[in-house]
C-alpha cells in the first residue's frame, strides 16, 4: 500500500495504532512500526500518547475515542448542545477504565479522562462530526455529570437548566437522576427543579435522607435550609 493511500485510510478513523497500519499493510509488525516512525518524523500524523496517532487536529474529534469505552461530557457537551456559550477550558471524557494518565495535552487543548463506575456509564449517543463517529453525552445526562463530577458549580448548571427549560427533557433528566443514584445530586436537581414550577418530588423524594447537601459545592456552606429537599440553600440564601 503507498503512503498517499494508507494516508486516506487512516484519516478515516479518529484515532489509529500500529496495528492499524499492520492489518491496513498487511506487513509484520517491525515494518509498520518504521512505517509510523517515518510519518510522525515527516510530520504527516500527531501522536497523541504512546501508540496512539491521529491525522485530525480537532480534539472533538478524537477525545472520545482515545480510551475505549469513553464518551464527551461536562462543558464541551454542554457547549455542543448550545447550553453555553462559554468556550469549555478542557474537554473532559468519561470512561470505566482506569487509566495512568488522566491528563493529556493535545495541541492547545487539555483532554481530561474521567473514571466512573459502569452503571452510571449511559445517557451518550453517538454523532457525526468532521466525517467521523464521535460520543458524546446527551444534554440531560452532560448536566448531571458536571454536577456529579463537580466540573461546573451548581450555580452556573442552575443558570443553564433555567435558561433552557424548553430543549431539555425534565423526565429524561429525572430518570437520568434515578439511574445514577447519588442522593446529593439527585437532591440538588430536585429542589432546582421543583423551583422553576417542574414536579420533581415524586420521582426523587427517595433520595431525601435526614442530613443536609449545600445546594452549591463551590459556594461556602451558609444559607438557607429547605426541610423538604434537606438542602441548603447557599446560592439564594434569603
Amino acid at each position: 500500500m503507498k503512503k498517499l493511500e494508507l494516508l486516506r485510510e487512516l484519516a478515516k478513523v479518529p484515532v489509529f495504532s500500529n496495528k492499524t497500519v499492520r492489518d491496513l499493510t498487511g506487513k509484520s509488525g517491525q515494518y509498520t512500526r518504521l512505517v509510523v516512525h517515518r510519518m510522525k518524523r515527516e510530520k504527516l500524523i500527531r501522536e497523541i500518547e504512546r501508540n496512539k496517532y491521529t491525522l485530525h487536529e480537532d480534539p472533538l474529534l478524537i477525545a472520545s475515542s482515545i480510551t475505549w469505552p469513553s464518551y464527551i461530557s461536562c462543558w464541551a457537551a454542554l457547549s455542543h448542545h448550545h447550553l453555553t456559550e462559554q468556550l469549555p477550558t478542557a474537554i473532559h471524557v468519561v470512561t470505566t477504565r482506569s487509566r495512568k494518565r488522566r491528563e493529556i495535552e493535545f495541541g492547545r487543548a487539555r483532554i481530561v479522562f474521567i473514571k466512573t463506575t459502569p452503571s452510571r456509564f449511559f445517557g451518550f449517543e453517538k454523532i457525526q462530526m468532521g466525517g467521523l463517529e464521535v460520543f458524546m453525552a446527551e444534554p440531560e445526562k452532560a448536566l448531571i455529570d458536571s454536577a456529579l463530577f463537580h466540573r461546573a458549580s451548581f450555580s452556573e448548571i442552575s443558570e443553564m437548566v433555567e435558561k433552557n427549560l424548553e430543549s431539555i427533557d425534565a423526565e429524561k433528566l429525572l430518570d437520568c437522576l434515578i439511574r445514577v443514584g447519588d442522593g446529593a445530586t439527585a437532591r440538588r436537581f430536585g429542589y432546582l427543579l421543583e423551583h422553576l414550577g417542574i414536579e420533581s418530588r415524586e420521582k426523587l423524594g427517595k433520595f431525601v435522607g435526614k442530613s443536609y447537601t449545600v445546594l452549591d459545592y463551590a459556594l461556602p456552606a451558609g444559607g438557607r435550609r429547605d426541610e423538604r429537599w434537606m438542602v441548603i440553600d447557599n446560592v439564594d440564601p434569603r
